[in-house]
């Protein structure tokens, strides 16, 4: 019964342990997206602007990730893009849930004011379970769409996440 505590105590010990040693650990974060945008609403504005708000339906790969942490992952998010008169982007800003195969969830920002997206930049907010508390930020950059109608699109990212 001994040996049985004592063995309880020094596994918790090293989870413990184990656990303290990651927190703070920057974990590198680079991937792709699928993205379908599944509904679009576009509002023309006075001088001719026009602002479109969307909502999309994603499948993420990230070919860098922590030990435990699922590379694919699914993303819903609702762009707002406001084009100038001309048709040029002015500013780009997306928040999204993106969820893993466990049921964890974190949030993340996508944002963007150059009219070419050169300064795309992402940011993590925290979650639940594995990402609660995670944060982290990189750039991003569209690849493209994927189909003539614009409606399915692929985007890349890098940076990095720190863990609590």
């Amino acid at each position: 019964m001994k040996y049985l505590k004592t063995s309880v105590l020094a596994l918790a010990a090293v989870f413990a342990m184990g656990n303290l040693a990651s927190a703070g650990t920057t974990v590198p974060s680079h991937g792709y997206g699928l993205n379908t945008t599944t509904s679009s609403t576009v509002t023309p504005l006075e001088g001719g602007a026009t602002l479109i708000k969307s909502t999309t339906h994603g499948f993420w790969v990230e070919t860098s990730t922590e030990a435990n942490f699922p590379s694919e992952k699914v993303a819903d998010c609702t762009p707002t893009l406001l084009l100038s008169a001309k048709g040029a982007p002015i500013a780009y800003r997306s928040v999204c849930t993106v969820s893993d195969i466990d049921g964890d969830v974190f949030v993340a920002t996508i944002a963007a004011t150059k009219p070419d997206f050169s300064d795309c930049a992402w940011a993590m907010h925290g979650g639940t379970g594995k990402y609660a508390g995670a944060t982290g930020s990189g750039q991003c950059k569209s690849a493209g769409p994927i189909t003539k109608d614009g409606n399915n699109s692929k985007s890349t990212w890098t940076g990095e996440w720190v863990l609590p």
